[in-house]
């Protein structure tokens, strides 16, 4: 039986390990090979709306949702049962990966039930180089109040501001994936398929370097000026004890007299 399901790749996983720390939980709309990555550093639950594929990933948490419509419109939006989710998805998760429903079932019914997700962990949304996707990260974004970064071929939108570092270390990964695919499928989503620069990840290792050095070199002064205020404070003390060791000398003679 083949598996439609596109694997995740390198970009979308390295975004996934800037966001959150290994052994974290991940929400993922639509299941499939990729899933056999996740569970390998995170744990899952995989909502799954086609019951030929639940369970195809042993170390996930399958919830089987199947497509309805949510509205009783002739152009009503297919989605995931909202109820089977309202009920299954766990209370603690750390972020949600949106790759489902499969091709062109539509994601749009996310829009209209954000209401059953965590609004503070980072979203991903895998294939926004599809219009659909993009138009669904866009409007996620606006609803949410969140910044959206939008790579080549996913997006993802954080409640919190990314580091350069991340950004760079996502990118990098990002464009080694880019530089694999072949002419014909990029000419497919983009009116120009050739990029106006250059294609190099390398240059996104150097950046990322130099973003090292930077901390560690930081990290060093920081660690320069607490060692100066430590030394300063004991300086201050003894200066303190010397110049009011003849006051102490002075009360101490006192106290003995009283005695």
């Amino acid at each position: 039986m083949k598996k439609s399901h596109f694997p995740i790749d390198l970009g979308v996983l390295t975004a996934i390990r800037q966001l959150v720390n290994s052994e974290s939980t991940i929400v993922e709309l639509g299941s499939g090979n990729g899933t056999n990555r996740l569970v390998a550093e995170y744990t899952v639950y995989s909502i799954e709306d086609d019951e030929k594929w639940v369970g195809y990933c042993e170390g996930s948490n399958y919830i089987h949702a199947p497509l309805i419509n949510l509205d009783d419109s002739e152009d009503s939006i297919r989605w995931y049962n909202p109820e089977i989710l309202r009920e299954s998805l766990p209370e603690s998760y750390d972020l949600v990966l949106i790759d489902g429903p499969a091709g062109k079932k539509g994601r749009a019914g996310l829009l209209s039930n954000l209401d059953l997700f965590r609004t503070d962990v980072p979203f991903i949304i895998d294939d926004t180089l599809r219009e659909h996707e993009c138009q669904v990260a866009r409007e996620m974004a606006y609803l949410l109040n969140r910044p959206l970064y939008m790579f080549w071929n996913f997006s993802i939108i954080s409640p919190t501001i990314l580091t350069e570092e991340q950004v760079a270390r996502i990118q990098r990964a990002a464009l080694q994936v880019l530089d694999t695919e072949e002419q014909p499928y990029l000419e497919s989503y983009f009116t120009e398929s050739t990029p106006l620069t250059n294609i190099n990840s390398e240059e996104w290792t150097e950046k990322i370097r130099e973003l090292n050095e930077n901390r560690l070199r930081l990290a060093s002064l920081e660690a320069q000026s607490r060692k100066l205020d430590s030394l300063e404070s004991s300086v201050s003390l003894r200066i303190g004890l010397l110049l009011t060791s003849p006051f102490r000398f002075v009360l101490g003679l006192r106290k003995r007299k009283k005695h």
